[in-house]
């Protein structure tokens, strides 16, 4: 995982596979930023593969930042990532961009005052 910052928004890229062994790891971790509150999280995901376990993982940490009120965006352009929230309709839940640029900015749009 590798994170950078984008104007308050934190970009955390996951590579590797997201699987029943790695899951518990990489969601403790993203748990853990959505914790320190940062104007937005995003996850772009970079994956070889993502099993079951890592769409319920995204679920969980998307009604936490819900309730914590920080914007959230996924980013999956990874084949490997794409079709399993395809088929599994989570497209239709989870706040999907197509870049990391555009999740940024979608986020940063949702923050703006007024």
């Amino acid at each position: 995982m590798q994170t950078s910052d984008h104007d308050g928004v934190l970009v955390v890229a996951v590579s590797g596979e997201l699987d029943m062994i790695s899951v518990d790891k990489v969601g403790t971790a993203l748990f853990e930023h959505l914790a320190k509150q940062p104007d937005g999280l995003v996850v772009e995901l970079t994956v070889d593969f993502m099993g079951s376990s890592a769409l319920s993982m995204l679920l969980e940490l998307y009604a936490r930042a819900q309730r914590a009120k920080v914007g959230f965006a996924i980013v999956a352009t990874a084949v490997a990532a794409a079709r399993p929230l395809m088929a599994s309709a989570l497209t239709q839940v989870l706040p999907v961009a197509q870049s990391v640029e555009e999740a940024v900015k979608s986020i940063q749009e949702e923050r703006k005052p007024g």
